[in-house]
């Protein structure tokens, strides 16, 4: 079908249900967009879009009064049905594995697995260490972190890791190890990644021969500060990674890649984990440029968008909002199901974050500032506030220049700091708040298909810092990524749906009022993070550069720097924070203004002095 109505008026109107009444679309069909057909009843189209601008999916009338708004054409030839461009069948992921008695087994083993406690590792020892070998935790087998050593130590270590894990019946084993050479994974800011293929003794139903695997970074190089970052200041994220995977296999709600083994050592800090590939099935490469704005339209049902990445929303095969509400969704369903008891028992809980039950003497509070000293928390925020309105000015909108703005972002952030430790309390004091979920579920980990009917579905990757923590908090983690004005626009439902979902699965009743203020603290607590980034980001893109920088689509910006997806989220979320403190929507000052007079009310404690706050 083309559309042909709607001419001087941007074009036609998209409903969200068959009926009439139905909610509309806030963007319209262009004209001469190309509709594939889902189904046709009473004038009503039920459509996915194929070529031109407007909402991905959804109903339009193909006339009205007796005019055409859609005429029926012929396929046009330079477009051919989504998803089909890369040949061979559509790959239906479904549960059926994780849901099995099979993999119900594996996991019971697992469970009953004992496994040392970790013990901290200090930059010393990783420097010191990450080229060691060494016993992993779980199977005490020593084991390959990077592609090469897997193809060095080959098929024998292979089948004596699968087996170890119970993900390959002893009578079988790995023969070959062929690794990718046409396709290199290279996003992910926590770890390296990457392809390879297998052949068996003998291939049974269910064994996937296309593999993948995640290592750390290298402890050298470009990549050194971030593999330290992730070993030491984030530790053991990596292992609470792999526990996800190990452990929960059967019991999460969501379709994961299959699990063949993961091991870490305490020792050295090293790690991998290696999954089932996800059969993505999107032939056209990320748009960095920002040259498909607009978005693209859907691929066939169940072929597998992606992979996609951090900010870069304009590459998403549909609206937005409807992504971040199924990701929502997803998380606050898992949420519901460990408070209830169905995602596994407290005890299997043990082996994540754990920021439930923590007494108030646990997180620092004092009568003084509880975050960083005043002074050098100040200089940090006059560095960001610099660079937003000095070098960067081009990128960044244009309050960022504006002297009340300055004032009010750099006093809102010396108060939170100075509440810093009570702040956290406060998001983990009601425990109702807390449950056991993913801590990062942006759209680079997760993978997306729409059914039959064009509704979306997903998967989930990378389950790093997997754990317990406030719900407004992990909001802040899944939406941080997403555009301001999306966020803006649809936060409203973002929250509700994480209310009404947990609630659903069987979680508690929550307060949105409560999940907002949460929302708004972990916005801030990050921005204070990304004040003191500003030296990282003038190494990713030296200070000369920016003069010529102009929009966030540069190269020299938007695209990842060394295979990382870095820069361009800080700019992106310094942004957004900065929105949050600026925009009247958010008014993110008075949100910790009110939170501060709250909190010392409920304490019977006086609020902090003024002048070790602002120094």
């Amino acid at each position: 079908w083309e559309v042909v109505g709607g001419a001087g008026i941007g074009g036609i109107i998209v409903r969200l249900g068959k009926d009439l009444k139905s909610v509309h679309a806030p963007e319209r069909l262009s004209v001469g967009a190309i509709l594939e057909e889902i189904e046709l009843t009473a004038g009503r189209l039920h459509y996915r879009l194929a070529d031109g601008r407007g909402p991905a999916i959804g109903w339009a009338s193909i006339a009205l009064t007796g005019k055409e708004l859609c005429v029926k054409i012929d396929r046009p030839a330079g477009i051919r049905q989504r998803g089909l461009e890369i040949g061979g069948p559509v790959v239906r992921l479904s549960l059926d594995y994780q849901q099995s008695a099979a993999c119900r087994l594996r996991c019971e083993r697992e469970w009953g697995r004992q496994v040392p406690t970790w013990s901290f590792v200090s930059i010393a020892q990783v420097t010191e260490n990450h080229m060691k070998k060494a016993p992993g935790m779980f199977y005490g087998l020593e084991f390959p972190w990077t592609e090469e050593m897997l193809l060095d130590m080959g098929p024998r270590w292979l089948t004596e890791a699968f087996q170890a894990a119970g993900t390959l019946d002893s009578s079988n084993e790995v023969t070959q190890i062929i690794p990718e050479t046409r396709v290199k994974v290279t996003t992910g800011n926590n770890g390296g990644k990457f392809l390879f293929e297998v052949r068996y003794k003998t291939q049974t139903e269910g064994l996937h021969t296309k593999l993948f695997a995640k290592v750390p970074h290298p402890c050298e190089g470009a990549t050194r500060s971030d593999r330290l970052i992730t070993s030491v200041n984030k530790q053991p994220m990596e292992l609470y990674e792999l526990n996800a995977s190990r452990l929960l296999e059967s019991t999460l709600p969501v379709k994961i890649p299959k699990y063949y083994f993961g091991d870490v050592s305490n020792a050295t800090s090293n790690w991998i984990l290696i999954m089932e590939r996800v059969p993505f099935g999107d032939a056209e490469p990320l748009d960095f440029a920002g040259r498909s704005l607009g978005r693209r339209p859907p691929l066939a049902a169940f072929v597998l968008e992606g992979p996609y990445d951090k900010c870069m929303d304009w590459t998403l095969r549909g609206t937005p909002a409807e992504y971040y509400l199924a990701l929502v969704r997803c998380g606050a369903r898992m949420a519901g199901l460990h408070r209830s008891g169905k995602l596994g028992s407290e005890a299997l809980a043990g082996h994540f974050e754990d920021w439930s039950k923590k007494p108030l003497e646990a997180f620092g509070c004092k009568a003084e500032c509880s975050g960083a000293r005043p002074k050098e928390q100040r200089a940090k925020i006059d560095s960001a506030i610099a660079f937003m309105s000095g070098d960067a000015r081009r990128i960044f909108p244009d309050f960022c220049a504006d002297s009340s703005f300055q004032a009010a972002l750099t006093s809102t952030l010396l108060t939170l700091n100075a509440y810093a430790a009570e702040s956290s309390y406060w998001r983990h004091s009601d425990q109702d708040y807390i449950a056991l979920t993913h801590n990062n579920l942006n759209v680079d980990n997760a993978f997306f298909w729409r059914d039959s009917e064009g509704n979306l579905d997903l998967g989930v990757l990378d389950w790093g810092s997997m754990g317990q923590r406030s719900l407004g908090y992990k909001l802040w983690w899944w939406l941080y990524c997403c555009d301001f004005e999306v966020l803006t626009a649809h936060f409203d439902s973002f929250v509700d749906c994480l209310a009404s979902t947990y609630s659903e699965f069987g979680g508690p009743t929550l307060c949105t009022d409560v999940l907002r203020t949460q929302f708004v603290l972990s916005a801030l607590e990050q921005m204070l993070g990304l004040c003191a980034a500003v030296p990282q980001i003038y190494k990713m893109c030296k200070k000369a550069e920016w003069k010529t920088i102009s929009s966030r689509f540069d190269a020299r910006i938007g695209q990842n720097i060394d295979g990382k997806s870095t820069l361009r989220l800080y700019l992106q979320v310094m942004s957004t924070i900065s929105g949050m403190v600026h925009h009247p929507r958010w008014r993110g000052d008075d949100v910790l203004r009110r939170w501060v007079d709250d909190f010392c009310s409920a304490l019977g404690v006086p609020k902090k002095d003024i002048a070790e706050i602002f120094p």
